[in-house]
């Protein structure tokens, strides 16, 4: 198989250059080609810069992937970090199925493996500082975040979880989801408190995000009947773990995952200065 292109490899003034800065095409993940991203990567990029920061945004079951790229490019240009919005498709294995990734394995795939992959290509593609980033999602991008959070805390920066519709406790005994065992009989992955809460979380939900018919019924789901109710519970677990953990409630907004941008992005700005 061909390596992917290098983006110093490219000769000065070459069109490809342009081609892999600024919105870049999708591509289709090396390690597994069912999967694709793209980047959003500073257009005055350099090859002699300093490692540029990673900063990972995850949809929501409706796949609007590409909101983010424009949505943080003038940050990321400021800041000197590339956005990487990968893609998980509905229709993997089962063609009805939408939620594959939420739970971060679905029938032998592990969506963390897919996302680790990934940013390992974009590294090898572009000067990025991969070992540590900062990663948002929001309703379905927002389960996957939280899951994430409690597999590798030790490769986020900070996390930022938008209102996830089902919610799974951080606790060594909670089930990874209703019916599912708890995260080390899934992922033979111990549950590592003391590495969660050091990374500043981020639980931002739309004030408005309150009824319970938006989300699907689910016998002996924790934390409420909407997704405002869990995303309360998540934070106050998080909480008590001892966490870095604010709990962000955005004013007139529904279950909107452009309207909690603003707020997403402040706390990206604010934990920027800290770490």
């Amino acid at each position: 198989m061909t390596a992917p292109l290098r983006f110093a490899d490219i000769p000065a003034g070459h069109p490809a250059r342009k081609i892999m800065s600024g919105r870049t095409p999708t591509f289709a993940a090396q390690a597994d080609q069912r999967f694709a991203y793209t980047c959003y990567v500073p257009p005055d990029y350099r090859d002699d810069e300093p490692a540029l920061k990673l900063w990972v945004f995850v949809h929501g079951t409706s796949r609007r992937y590409d909101r983010y790229l424009d949505g943080f490019a003038d940050l990321a240009t400021r800041q000197r970090a590339i956005v990487l919005a990968p893609l998980f498709p509905a229709g993997i294995l089962d063609p009805n199925d939408a939620t594959n990734y939420h739970l971060v394995e679905y029938q032998g795939i592990r969506f963390d493996a897919i996302l680790l992959s990934m940013i390992d290509e974009i590294a090898h593609r572009w000067n990025v500082a991969k070992d540590r980033f900062f990663l948002h999602g929001n309703s379905g991008g927002g389960q996957f975040a939280h899951r994430f959070l409690y597999l590798h805390p030790d490769r986020l920066n900070a996390v930022s979880i938008g209102a996830p519709g089902q919610i799974t406790l951080p606790t060594a005994d909670a089930p990874w989801w209703r019916g599912v065992g708890r995260l080390e009989d899934t992922f033979g992955i111990a549950f590592n408190a003391e590495a969660v809460k050091r990374v500043p979380a981020q639980i931002v939900v739309g004030s408005l995000d309150n009824n319970p018919a938006d989300i699907a019924s689910q016998p002996g789901s924790p934390g409420g009947e909407d997704r405002l109710s869990r995303a309360r519970t998540l934070h106050d677990h998080l909480l008590a773990l001892g966490g870095q953990v604010q709990l962000d409630i955005v004013p007139g907004v529904g279950h909107d995952g452009a309207g909690i941008l603003p707020t997403v992005s402040s706390f990206l700005e604010t934990t920027l200065q800290t770490r």
